[in-house]
């Protein structure tokens, strides 16, 4: 490597490069490299790694190059580079001279800011306006400065009232009613628009108020005589009412004005002063034909009974006598057609076909006995007067209903089944409830049954049953249902049904019988404060250091068996702990201890304190050269250890200039090799590193120190914590570890 830049010659694209400078893979600085091989060395190719660009006058970023990449297109301008529509304005806005439509050749400046370039803009000075497309000086806009209303329309521009017809009277389809947004046309000149026009053809009218095709013009066209009545326009007769006979107020009789009304429509009038008035002005429409007074003959009545012509069947009836609805009085008329008029006949009604005697009545009608019931039903025709009788004229005293040989006067139990046997108030068993418990006496088990006492189906109550057979009755039972193999006591409750401490769990599995009111217990019937999980003599709620102590250890006051207990504190149990006494807080092995109470080489100094803790030969290096004490010769000399290395000084300088140039040369070439290898240059391999050369490491061996339990740490205030994989939190108080409830 002649030129001693880290790249061998053979490698090497610039073999003479300066001294000390920094080169690239090929051995060549940035004076040498031309990365992009355009001509140009890096070090003043503005774009080195560009091949068609290699000069930026302007120095904004962009090759003066035009046919390079990403050229310039104002290369003496640093504020402008690109002009993408070519119209010799930059794309940059910020810049000088910039395009403000970067991508329209035709314009590049909007002096009003309106979006359209001045080139094209109809008023380049008003933002409001920037095309006329008709040419009439105003602009298409229609809410700009001098707005046309008909951009398409030269001859139009102004619509004052905006009903799409323009103002200029000689443009085209002027407006008539310039101020009228309604109006803009009056075809026949009577000067109303022919929007609003009833008749936009005839002058002589113009409104129709009520809409009935009848100008409200008296004088004109078809005027109409009822202008604010769309059903009525004419009036031939003058008195007023419309000759529309469908229309409002019509003229019955549009020909004559004395008549106009004819409610009944039977032809005569309702006017009583007019011609041909009618008597009967509300004849019903189906009542025709009516006589010349323009009356039905269902309106007239010739007898003066009240009952009209039309309908009376006796049309003589005489003047004292009332009628019926038939226009009938009582001596004329025979209702039951028994051959008695009703003004003799005392049984009006009587069946047709029967016999009666002078007074109109037949057997059906006559009732002897006085009891309601007529003869002709009567099965019992002596009833005596007064008592209350059946349909067939039969009184209780007289029937016996149920055939039990108790009249139904007297009998209780009137529907007795044949062949009961009944009491004197002819009742069955079945038929009673002699203690009134609703469970008849031929079912009830328990027939005296205190009143109101509820009962079963057998008839018997609370106090007469015992249903679990434990000789207390149901009454005073508090168990009522006590096993049958068990004693019951003078409550009626068995063990099994007993909880003397009221906490939820039976007498007989209740393993805690004496619990404190309202405490919570387990399936057993056990508190918190009573349990002792793992039997080790301290209850769970004294033993949360220790709650799982194996059944063969005897725990000390706190719960902890031997195999549990810790007592330095270092969460290495007392049964492994060969260092028992550690201080608390220190990191120690598997075996309890830290590195100031373990001597592993056995040579009586402490690993902490001792150099070499696994050579029981050495523990101090006073001049540091790695060689112990007691083996080496100089130890207070670095320089040397071995007995007689002091005696060839010259020698020894000679091993320590040859050691020293090694030492340098090596390093020099691990340099070059470092930076080699972060520039991303092929890496140099030193001489020394291409022969192979082995060297034995020499390496103490510490004791291994592994953490066997849960996390432990001091917090600000020194307390010791420890922190178990459960989550629960331990803390030292100086006698043991208490747990701290989350």
């Amino acid at each position: 490597d002649d030129d001693w830049d880290g790249v061998w010659n053979e490698d090497d694209l610039c073999p003479n490069t300066t001294a000390n400078a920094t080169v690239d893979i090929d051995g060549c600085d940035a004076t040498q490299r031309d990365s992009d091989g355009d001509g140009y060395v890096d070090a003043s190719d503005a774009f080195p790694f560009d091949a068609t660009q290699w000069s930026d006058g302007d120095g904004d970023g962009f090759g003066d190059n035009p046919s390079g990449n990403n050229p310039d297109a104002f290369p003496t301008d640093s504020s402008q580079w690109s002009d993408g529509d070519g119209d010799g304005y930059g794309d940059n806005p910020s810049g000088n001279n910039s395009d403000a439509f970067p991508t329209d050749p035709n314009e590049w400046e909007d002096t009003d800011g309106d979006g359209y370039g001045d080139n094209g803009d109809f008023m380049p000075n008003d933002p409001s306006q920037w095309i006329d497309s008709d040419g009439d000086g105003y602009g298409d806009n229609s809410t700009g400065t001098d707005g046309d209303a008909f951009p398409e329309d030269s001859t139009q521009w102004s619509d004052q009232d905006g009903d799409g017809y323009g103002d200029n009277p000689q443009g085209t389809t002027p407006d008539e009613f310039p101020n009228d947004p309604n109006e803009w046309i009056d075809t026949d000149g009577d000067g109303y628009g022919d929007n609003g026009d009833f008749m936009p053809n005839d002058p002589s009218q113009w409104i129709d108020s009520d809409g009935d095709g009848y100008g409200d013009n008296l004088t004109g066209t078809n005027p109409d005589v009822f202008p604010n009545d769309g059903t009525q326009w004419a009036d031939s007769d003058g008195d007023g009412y419309g000759d529309n006979p469908q229309g409002n107020l019509a003229d019955a009789f549009p020909s004559d004005s004395s008549q106009w009304s004819d409610v009944d429509g039977d032809g005569y009038g309702d006017n009583q002063t007019g011609n041909s008035p009618d008597n009967c002005p509300n004849t019903p429409v189906n009542a025709r034909p009516v006589d010349s007074n323009g009356c039905h003959e269902s309106e007239l009545d010739t007898d003066g009974d009240g009952v009209t012509d039309d309908i009376d069947l006796c049309p003589e009836t005489p003047n004292s006598e009332t009628a019926d609805s038939n226009g009938c009085s009582p001596s004329q008329r025979d209702t039951d057609n028994d051959g008695v008029t009703d003004d003799l006949d005392d049984c009006p009604q009587t069946p047709t076909g029967e016999l009666v005697n002078s007074i109109g009545c037949g057997q059906s009608q006559l009732d002897d006995d006085l009891d309601g019931i007529m003869n002709d039903r009567d099965n019992c025709p002596s009833t005596d007067f007064g008592l209350v009788v059946d349909g067939y004229g039969c009184a209780t005293n007289q029937l016996d209903t149920d055939g039990d040989g108790v009249t139904d006067d007297i009998d209780t139990c009137i529907s007795t089944i044949p062949s009961y046997s009944v009491d004197e108030q002819g009742c069955a068993d079945y038929q009673k409830d002699s203690d009134g418990d609703s469970v008849m006496d031929d079912k009830d088990l328990c027939a005296n049954t205190p009143s109101g006492e509820s009962v079963d189906v057998n008839g018997c109550g609370d106090t007469q049953k015992d249903s679990d057979n434990d000789s207390v009755k149901d009454a005073v039972d508090s168990c009522p249902g006590t096993p049958g193999i068990e004693v019951a006591d003078a409550d009626g409750c068995s063990p099994s049904q007993k909880d003397s401490d009221v906490d939820g769990i039976n007498n007989a599995i209740d393993e805690c019988p004496q619990t404190n009111s309202g405490s919570s217990v387990n399936n057993v019937g056990c508190a918190d404060y009573e349990r002792d999980t793992d039997g080790d003599g301290v209850l769970d709620i004294d033993d949360f250091t220790c709650p799982s102590t194996p059944i063969n250890e005897i725990a000390d006051l706190i719960g902890c068996g031997p195999s549990e207990r810790d007592t330095d504190g270092d969460l290495v149990v007392d049964a492994s702990d060969i260092c028992p006494n550690t201080n608390l807080g220190a990191s120690v092995d598997s075996e309890g201890c830290s590195v100031s109470q373990r001597d592993s080489d056995g040579d009586g100094i402490k690993d902490d304190q001792d150099l070499f803790p696994n050579d029981s030969n050495e523990w101090d290096d006073s001049d540091g050269d790695g060689v112990g004490d007691n083996s080496d010769a100089y130890p207070d000399d670095p320089a040397a250890s071995l007995e007689g290395e002091l005696d060839n000084p010259i020698g020894l300088i000679m091993i320590i200039l040859v050691v020293t140039i090694l030492a340098l040369g090596g390093g020099a070439l691990l340099f070059i090799r470092s930076r080699n290898d972060t520039d991303g240059v092929e890496t140099l391999v030193a001489a020394s590193e291409q022969s192979e050369i082995h060297q034995t490491s020499i390496v103490s061996e510490q004791p291994s120190i592994t953490q066997t339990q849960p996390e432990q740490f001091v917090d600000e205030q020194g307390n010791h914590w420890i922190k178990q994989p459960d989550g629960t939190m331990l803390w030292w108080n100086g006698t043991d570890w208490q747990q701290v409830d989350s």
